[in-house]
């Protein structure tokens, strides 16, 4: 049997755990700053019927980025490559039974075929955010205020990334009230580019892109804009609507190019080292009394050498460990040290519990 190759598809990543911390991070500033602004989570499938967007994700999307297929029935279906259609076809789906102005957000798996490169790849993770059912430009302002609070959120300046926007309409008139609002609420790292196009064919007035600032990654790293016809496709009628998208690949660059990145730290809070493999009863007891408590634990079964067993909890980057021996068990009395700074704080196991919390 041949050796198989241990890196994955091309285009796509393992998440290793600091990866995921990293990607976790993301999600919950995502999601912390969105509801504050009053979206409400959904999510689809990432299979839909391939005619979805024939009609308006564009002719480059289409015949050349999707990973499209025959399904057993001899039905056309694609991965997801985008979200927004799959929203208009949700929204026009149960158009009266919901409520408007709708504001919804999700964090859909998405899938591109196309060339891996630096901010690119063939699948990754967006943050969606869509607002039916108003006309007026307002609705346009609050998306770009909150894709705003999103990266300040992460720390970003406004000094670190230009708002560059745009109108798809004749008349420019969307375009200066916009504009005029978001200066108005502190927002002044805006430029005018006419040459601004978004690459979907949907867009039907403003349009914006957020762009990074530094030299060393100068590109988009967020961008959506107005799409009032979308639900059209579906036999409903037009409904106002706006939207924009963040990939997690591009700001993960962005954040990584501007020292953002949060440090790795484990959700494993303990590392329990029993001395001895006759203890390992015993030391499972203590072990639940700290998991009830909301300690997260992780105990070495190994019986390895008492180093060794520390050099893995520092090597896992877990800050504190309990070595619990046969004095420990009959006394009670327990020595938490952290591994850091080498602080031992001694006590009961109660008092153990409240020195972790």
């Amino acid at each position: 049997m041949s050796k198989l190759d241990t890196a994955p598809y091309k285009g796509v990543r393992d998440f290793y755990p600091e990866d995921q911390f990293i990607q976790n991070y993301i999600f919950q500033i995502w999601r912390k700053t969105v509801r504050k602004y009053g979206f409400e989570e959904m999510d689809a499938s990432i299979l839909e019927y391939s005619e979805i967007y024939k009609e308006k994700s564009g002719e480059e999307i289409v015949n050349e980025q999707t990973f499209s297929f025959k399904d057993r029935g001899d039905r056309d279906v694609t991965l997801r490559p985008e979200m927004t259609p799959t929203v208009a076809r949700m929204v026009a789906g149960k158009r009266r039974e919901l409520r408007f102005p709708l504001r919804w957000y999700s964090i859909p798996n998405l899938f591109r075929y196309e060339a891996p490169q630096r901010g690119r790849l063939r699948e990754h993770w967006q943050l969606n955010v869509d607002t039916f059912g108003i006309a007026n430009t307002m609705a346009d302002v609050e998306l770009i205020t909150l894709a705003d609070s999103i990266l300040k959120a992460f720390g970003a300046k406004p000094e670190d990334y230009e708002i560059r926007i745009s109108t798809l309409r004749e008349d420019k008139g969307d375009l200066t009230n916009v504009i005029a609002s978001l200066n108005k609420s502190g927002i002044k790292n805006i430029r005018i580019d006419e040459n601004l196009a978004r690459g979907q064919a949907y867009y039907t007035g403003v349009v914006f892109e957020f762009f990074d600032t530094n030299k060393e990654n100068p590109r988009s790293i967020l961008g959506g804009g107005r799409y009032d016809n979308l639900t059209a496709l579906f036999g409903d009628s037009d409904l106002p609507a706006v939207g924009f998208g963040a990939g997690d690949v591009t700001l993960r660059d962005f954040l990584e190019t501007h020292g953002l990145l949060p440090e790795y730290k484990p959700a494993t809070h303990l590392y329990v080292i029993p001395t001895d493999p006759t203890l390992f009863e015993k030391v499972a007891g203590v072990v639940s009394s700290l998991r009830d408590a909301g300690i997260g634990v992780a105990v070495d079964w190994t019986d390895r050498r008492l180093g060794d067993q520390i050099k893995a909890a520092d090597k896992l980057k877990i800050p504190r460990i309990l070595i619990i021996g046969e004095d420990e068990l009959k006394t009670s009395i327990f020595a938490l040290k952290e591994l850091a700074s080498g602080k031992e704080t001694r006590g009961t196991l109660d008092e153990i519990i409240s020195a972790l919390k």
